[in-house]
């Protein structure tokens, strides 16, 4: 469990991360001011946003994460990630294009809003008719009304026309398409030789003097870490937890009250069969009844493999699906069956029974349950009651002296939980938490009594701290004499690489060089200066290279473990195959580019022409209520 509550923080601060990128289109810089009317988060001119719509948006925000990360976000974390001011951000940003349209008197009919909806492929059905089962299902999962819905389509429209009478029509002209085309598509193909460093065996033994030199100028590989002595009181969940005893009695009330949630109801393993028509799903049907392997018989009416559900049970399916497939027999398939998605035809392969849950298989999971609760409240009292010690001016150890507390003394841990040896100390609260809370401190300062992830609380002192240090030569001198044996490895294949480079430069022949040193002499694909695909090139820095040199030139550069010496033997225009379509790909692209950095230089100037504030007072009532 606290591996997959620690999986969930690092997929939360990722998303998070990218959603945060994502809202920079929509920066409103320094407008926040005091100020602002009554239940007014924002305004835009003539254009307002009300506390109302925000605390809408914003729940609808975080309700829609909640779902993307299966968890529940806690009120500090939507804080801490700054969602709020993102969603209000984007809010006025969206608001300054609209104050724009209402200035301009920009009108939407009826008929072109009905349109938007009935158009929108994601409320279609597969035959592509407006589908309201589909539309109604999704105001459900996004939380508005209709009514709602088609005033924001309203406005979206707007802005769409708004913006595209700004970028429509903004589009790269064609002799730049042509100039960054060739640019990009341009072929060279060369003759190399690769030089390993490992080919440089006998590399002698290294003088003293040369040793000291590596070892003075890598001083920073060798180092002892720094370490601090620490005091620790922890206070373990786990350990707390362990040492209450639970009464039958009590873990068989449990069970009961938790009854329904051990039950395992039936599981069936179920493919099925998506199908256009009811015609086409009898057809199906038909074909399966004159015998063969289902998915065998599907593939060859569809020319599609059917698709596997896994195992289900009857709330994991649609009402319709559910009773025809708990209908079904082991290894039987179903009559067509109708649902918004289209007409399918489903086969059970296996049947797993439901089982009634049985108190001794969850036992432990009961008992450790309950005394887990329990400890929480021992710990939290304990908790209190230390802080109420060290309140009064008693120190971590008088404090745990009166409550009968450990004061655990650690000599030695670096900065990443590591004793001396090499090993993580033992018996630590949860390290991120540990370290957070040590390696903020100095000689001499406490933390204060601090909760760990996994509900544990810990008090960490800094009693001393010994400084890092460069380790003995004496005690390094092996690493050292490998580093002394990588460098020269490294310098003698660059000396021979160039010295290969200065004979091709006098007019000898490539190849010839190539076999008099012993190396293999290997032709490149015709590659463009992105090229990295390993089977096309050794690597991508050798592409970079080749469009750095003229036709006939040679050079030498390294890459990990290698000396490379090339020579451009041939330069190409960019593949004729798909040529046009590639190009006119590219101008897309840069049209797109293009109309982008029009549209945000616009709205940076709307920014500028309106007056917009913000009632912070008002954004943090709605950020409380998280």
């Amino acid at each position: 469990m606290k591996a997959r509550n620690l999986l969930i923080k690092i997929v939360t601060v990722i998303l998070f991360s990218l959603l945060i990128l994502s809202f920079a289109v929509w920066g409103i810089g320094d407008i926040f001011r005091g100020g602002g009317k009554a239940q007014v988060v924002a305004e835009v001119g003539e254009t307002v946003i009300d506390q109302r719509d925000f605390a809408n948006e914003l729940s609808r925000e975080v309700a829609n994460l909640n779902r993307r990360l299966g968890t529940q976000l806690s009120g500090q974390q939507v804080r801490a990630f700054g969602i709020p001011q993102q969603v209000l951000s984007q809010m006025v940003s969206r608001a300054v294009l609209d104050e724009k349209a209402r200035r301009m008197g920009l009108l939407v009919t009826e008929q072109q809003m009905r349109e938007q909806v009935v158009e929108n492929p994601a409320f279609q059905d597969g035959a592509g008719n407006f589908d309201r089962n589909r539309f109604a299902t999704f105001l459900r999962q996004i939380g508005m009304t209709e009514q709602g819905y088609m005033a924001q389509v309203s406005d979206d429209t707007k802005r769409q026309h708004l913006v595209g009478a700004v970028v429509d029509g903004a589009a790269a002209p064609t002799s730049l398409a042509e100039r960054v085309f060739t640019y990009r598509e341009e072929r060279r193909v060369a003759d190399y030789v690769d030089i390993p460093q490992s080919s440089f065996e006998d590399l002698g033994t290294p003088e003293e003097d040369a040793l000291q030199t590596v070892y003075d100028e890598a001083s920073g590989r060798f180092m002892k870490p720094s370490y601090k002595s620490v005091s620790l009181v922890f206070l373990n969940l786990a350990e707390a937890a362990s040492k209450i005893a639970v009464a039958d009695d009590r873990l068989a009330e449990a069970f009961e009250a938790r009854k329904a949630e051990f039950y395992q109801p039936e599981r069936r393993s179920v493919s099925q069969a998506v199908l256009p028509d009811e015609a086409a799903a009898q057809a199906l049907v038909d074909k399966l009844a004159e015998g063969g392997d289902f998915a065998a018989v599907v593939e060859e009416v569809t020319g599609r493999a059917p698709v596997d559900l896994g195992e289900v049970t009857q709330d994991d399916l649609p009402g319709e699906l559910s009773t025809a497939v708990f209908a079904l027999d082991e290894g039987q398939a179903s009559a067509p069956v109708q649902s918004v998605l289209g007409w399918h035809v489903l086969k059970v392969s296996t049947i797993e029974p439901a089982k009634e849950a049985d108190f001794e298989e969850h036992r432990d999971e009961l008992r450790e349950d309950i005394a887990t609760a329990e400890a929480v409240d021992v710990l939290i009292g304990i908790a209190n009651q230390f802080d109420e010690e060290l309140a009064a001016g008693s120190s971590m150890e008088q404090a745990a002296q009166f409550l009968n507390l450990e004061v655990r003394e650690i000599p030695a841990v670096d900065d990443q939980g590591r004793s001396p040896d090499g090993e993580t100390v033992a018996d630590l609260p949860p390290l991120a938490d540990f370290l957070s809370a040590m390696n903020s401190l100095q000689a001499g300062e406490s933390s204060t009594l601090k909760e760990s992830s996994a509900g544990d609380f810990f008090m960490v002192r800094v009693d001393g701290v010994t400084p890092a240090e460069k380790k003995p030569l004496e005690e390094v001198r092996e690493d050292v004499v490998k580093l002394w044996q990588a460098r020269e490895r490294e310098r003698l294949a660059r000396e021979k690489g160039q010295a290969i480079v200065e004979r091709l430069k006098s007019g000898e022949d490539f190849a010839a060089v190539a076999e008099a040193e012993g190396f293999e002499l290997q032709e490149t694909q015709a590659v463009t200066r992105s090229e990295s695909d390993a089977q096309r090139i050794p690597h991508p820095l050798m592409a970079q290279q080749l469009f750095e040199i003229a036709e006939g030139e040679a050079a030498t550069f390294s890459i990990p473990g290698s000396q490379i010496v090339v020579q451009l033997k041939e330069t190409l225009p960019p593949a004729e195959e798909g040529r046009d379509a590639r190009l006119a790909q590219l101008e897309d692209q840069l049209s797109a580019s293009l109309q982008d950095d029009i549209f945000q230089q616009f709205l940076v100037a709307l920014q500028q022409d309106f007056d917009v504030t913000v009632n912070q007072r008002l954004v943090d009532e709605v950020v409380s209520g998280f």
